[in-house]
């Protein structure tokens, strides 16, 4: 699942997740529509706040793409 789908469907705002993963609401921006791949501490992060529904391999091939959705 990606970030952006975690979000949604979770009605979770960027500025609450960022909070939660210790990073700028720009930061979450850029993960969710595939501009920037986060590194790892963050990406553990993100793991562990989605609760294992958003992983590493769902940010694959993202940045390749030039962009999100």
């Amino acid at each position: 699942m990606t970030l952006d789908d975690w979000l949604t469907r979770t009605a979770t705002k960027e500025e609450a997740f960022a909070a939660l993963i210790g990073t700028s609401q720009a930061a979450v921006n850029r993960y969710r529509r595939g501009r920037r791949v986060p590194r790892p501490l963050v990406m553990a992060r993100i793991v562990a706040a989605t609760a294992g529904a958003v992983t590493a391999n769902d940010f694959h091939g993202l940045a390749d793409r030039g962009g999100g959705r």
